[in-house]
């Protein structure tokens, strides 16, 4: 094996050349930009196929795919998959077909950005728009730092500490402020596919290359029984119970479409077409992200022990450092990059286009330009405050997807329901936003008793009784104006 400082070396170029050729793809995306509000936040709404595909799959994977999921494999076992997978193969696309065909729609006609505009033109409220804004700000600052903190675990385990966390955790950050600051939406729609198509195939490599160090998939998987036979049990840990497992599977299947930066990404479609071979599309690349990054995990609990807490989020880049050569190890690292990335920039430029239009435009007279350069401040801000908190590293990652997933969870219902149903009101919408966020946060800080749960995740418990009390709320409310009513259902008349 080479010594640590040409392995360094290795790692440290090929990390640099893979920056350097994401900055030159935002460089390029600046080219095609003319710098006008609609082109530079929203990419003229001009996504195809392949771009818009990349762009969401790419934008859902955070350091969650490469680090937390073979972390939470090589604790809990091949059960991983189905809690991750769970019903989204099914749900998701289904989603993006029908719910996220109407933000589009809604898009289209009335040149929506962001959901706080949607939501709020459709139900008569400009304050409620800034609340969900607030509370969608809120759940993306944990899923920020999943970026953040992914990287500098990446790079500090790599680089055997030569490059240091809090150097680790500041280097995307840096690189994603530069090509966001000059391409905007474009850049990320852009430099998603290239960064999809990495980590992909990254992990398709390692899993190849370590079944082949490992003695072949047979020997590989009984390793880990003879390690760890409980990983290979029906019932596996607490979290796989029926229950628990029903919970996660849920709101990870409906959450993704509550995300700001899938949102917004859905509204820039080109098209009808591109939407709907979404449903054919976007359960392949879950299948093929997820598969290899579960079974890497789960092998590594037969090769490496001892791993608990925040350490097991390690298993990917440990396995990296003792079963590959020098150069897989660069790859390794530019893979886990990609991922981070590809929603590291997405999630920035969603939330900074959130307060320039939810904020800026609503309650000021600032002009097109002005709301450019308000996103671009508010873009150094967010990755200012995203890099302050992951320096502090507060949980698992597994631990803060959980708490955000939840959140967005918990959008669904309140918003969602105002796109099919014309009772709906804003009243209702304010009161079951409100359910839901104090709810999980009572439940995170202990104030709310466990037994309420009923064994499920707090997210089942509290997403029931937020429905309930939305739609009670909406009989004894008012609606809005027929006219705003039929405008919007007038629009979805023909779609699903």
């Amino acid at each position: 094996m080479m010594n640590l400082d040409q392995t360094t070396i290795i790692v440290l170029v090929t990390t640099v050349l893979y920056l350097a050729f994401v900055i030159g793809i935002g460089e390029y995306a600046r080219r095609k930009t003319t710098g006008t509000r609609e082109d530079f936040l929203m990419a003229s709404r001009s996504f195809g196929t392949i771009v818009l595909l990349f762009a969401l799959l790419a934008t859902n994977m955070t350091s969650f795919v490469l680090l937390g999921a073979p972390g939470l494999a090589y604790e809990a076992g091949i059960g991983a998959y189905g809690y991750i997978i769970g019903l989204s193969t099914l749900i998701l696309p289904l989603l993006l077909a029908t719910v996220g065909y109407r933000f589009w729609l809604a898009g289209q006609k009335f040149g929506h950005l962001t959901p706080g505009q949607l939501f709020a033109h459709r139900l008569d409220s400009r304050p409620l728009g800034v609340f969900i804004m607030s509370l969608m700000t809120f759940w993306t600052i944990p899923y920020l730092l999943l970026a953040a903190i992914g990287s500098g675990i990446a790079f500090d385990v790599l680089t055997d500490g030569t490059v240091p966390y809090w150097f680790g955790a500041f280097l995307p950050l840096a690189v994603v402020f530069v090509y966001l600051l000059v391409g905007g939406m474009r850049a990320t729609g852009w430099t998603n596919v290239f960064q999809g198509l990495i980590f992909i195939v990254f992990l398709w490599g390692l899993l190849v290359i370590l079944g082949t160090q490992l003695g072949g998939f047979r020997a590989a998987t009984e390793a880990t029984a003879s390690a760890a036979p409980e990983h290979l049990t029906r019932d596996g840990p607490p979290q796989f119970s029926a229950r628990m497992w029903f919970s996660f599977a849920l709101m990870i299947s409906i959450n993704a479409i509550m995300y700001p930066h899938m949102f917004r990404r859905l509204m820039v479609a080109l098209n009808e077409a591109t939407i709907r071979r979404l449903l054919v599309l976007y359960p392949i690349g879950l299948l093929l992200t997820w598969t290899p990054a579960v079974l890497i995990g789960f092998w590594g609990a037969g090769q490496i022990e001892g791993l608990t807490g925040p350490e097991i989020d390690n298993i990917l880049p440990l396995l990296v450092l003792e079963f590959t050569p020098p150069i897989l190890i660069g790859l390794a690292l530019a893979g886990i990059l990609a991922a981070i990335m590809s929603s590291l920039d997405a999630q920035t430029l969603s939330i900074s286009t959130m307060l320039s239009q939810d904020v800026f435009r609503e309650y000021t007279s600032i002009s097109d330009q002005r709301e450019v350069w308000a996103t671009r401040v508010s873009i150094a801000l967010i990755l200012g405050i995203t890099y302050i908190l992951a320096l502090i590293q507060p949980n698992t990652i597994v631990g803060i997807a959980e708490f955000a997933f939840s959140g967005y969870a918990l959008l669904f219902f309140p918003l969602v329901v105002s796109l099919y149903w014309r009772r709906a009101t804003s009243i209702a919408a304010w009161v079951g936003l409100t359910w839901g966020f104090i709810g999980l946060l009572l439940f995170e800080v202990g104030i709310l008793p466990q037994w309420l749960t009923f064994g499920f995740m707090p997210f089942i418990p509290l997403f029931v009784s937020q429905a309930v009390v939305t739609i009670l709320v909406c009989f004894m409310t008012d609606p809005p104006s027929q006219k705003r009513i039929q405008e919007y259902f007038q629009l979805y008349k023909q779609s699903w």
